[in-house]
């Protein structure tokens, strides 16, 4: 008799303490931001997984010089969005130096991207806008800072939210090594953003903690573990507030190979690929990733023609560390670029750690 109600008890224990584990797993509750592109297999994703997704972000609109803002999202996004409580938060993007130059000292081109912001988000119900101002040049610093600011003010006006997708930084100077791709990358890159600023003016931002390496680069990890957890450091060292950070997480993957082109000649380049792409050069080349333990990323290489191919995965096992970072430092949550890309076994993990924010 002693002995069944001692088993009875640790029973009883083992549930306690299961039940407890499983709700201490569910405490933080993410915002997920997922990326999407107009393609086919972004839409088919959303449609299997918008009960885990916060807020979807279309990449498919582009502003010019003049202010002009051009773009299309899916109807079917938007009544999906709206059937399930997803908002829906358009990227409006340019990478063209020349544009975003004649953009931020224009007056005219500045209130005229606003008002296009305000008449689309009127028209289809939008959350906000998300700006994704790339490859911008350094002595445009001030003037995107004061065009941001302006928007932000007006959008606000209207109960729109407003956002800023940040290049990668971690620290406020060119790094110390190699000099010359140092200074190109600040002058044109993240050397033109005033974060202080920008997430004072923003309700969130979401930090691009990729890509580490480029086709600019060696091969290496799109986003490894102790360079993106430096990236983080940064942004909480300089004042951002957690609750303002969506932290960046890639679910694709990098693969470096060499070509030929008619402009370039022979080089090596790097593209990007999804998780599905990349198992399929797996099975092609008879090879299996490795585990990288110092970067917390599988990566892989095979011998073709004489010279090597790397491959740099983004994977579930990748997925859930960086997760988890979020997770411990209470982030507002995250914003993973792209849906379609991702290994399927990441849904489990956001399943399994947080609960789905729902914006209302």
């Amino acid at each position: 008799m002693v002995s069944r109600t001692r088993f009875y008890f640790a029973v009883a224990l083992t549930f306690i303490g299961l039940s407890f584990s499983a709700a201490q797993a569910q405490e933080y509750i993410s915002e997920n931001l997922f990326y999407m592109l107009g393609d086919p297999q972004s839409y088919n994703e959303f449609v299997e997984h918008a009960d885990q997704i916060s807020i979807i972000c279309p990449a498919v609109y582009h502003i010019d010089g003049m202010g002009v803002i051009t773009g299309f999202v899916d109807p079917r996004v938007l009544r999906l969005a709206k059937e399930k409580g997803v908002k829906v938060m358009p990227l409006v993007a340019t990478f063209n130096q020349k544009d975003e130059h004649e953009l931020f000292g224009n007056p005219t081109a500045r209130e005229e991207a606003i008002r296009l912001m305000i008449f689309y988000a009127e028209k289809f119900d939008y959350y906000g806008w998300q700006f994704d101002i790339e490859n911008m040049n350094l002595r445009d610093r001030d003037g995107y800072t004061s065009f941001y600011t302006q928007a932000a003010d007006s959008l606000h006006k209207y109960g729109l939210k407003i956002s800023m997708a940040i290049v990668k930084s971690d620290q406020p100077a060119p790094e110390s090594g190699n000099p010359a791709f140092a200074r190109y990358l600040y002058e044109n890159d993240f050397g033109a953003f005033d974060i202080p600023a920008i997430a004072s003016a923003s309700d969130f931002i979401s930090f691009m903690t990729y890509d580490e390496h480029t086709s600019l680069t060696p091969p290496g990890p799109v986003a490894g573990m102790p360079w993106f957890k430096r990236m983080l450091n940064y942004l909480l060292k300089i004042g951002i507030p957690a609750n303002k950070i969506s932290l960046g997480i890639p679910d694709y993957s990098g693969y470096w190979f060499p070509t030929w082109e008619p402009k370039g000649g022979a080089r090596s380049t790097h593209i990007e690929i999804s998780y599905r792409g990349a198992r399929d050069l797996l099975d092609e080349f008879g090879v299996k990733e490795r585990w990288m333990e110092s970067q917390q990323v599988n990566y892989a290489y095979w011998e073709e023609g004489g010279v090597f191919n790397w491959l740099f995965m983004e994977d579930t096992k990748s997925f859930a560390p960086k997760f988890d970072v979020a997770k411990k430092h209470n982030l507002l949550g995250i914003s993973v670029w792209v849906l379609g890309d991702e290994d399927p076994g990441i849904w489990n993990v956001l399943q399994k750690e947080a609960k789905t924010a729902r914006i209302k």
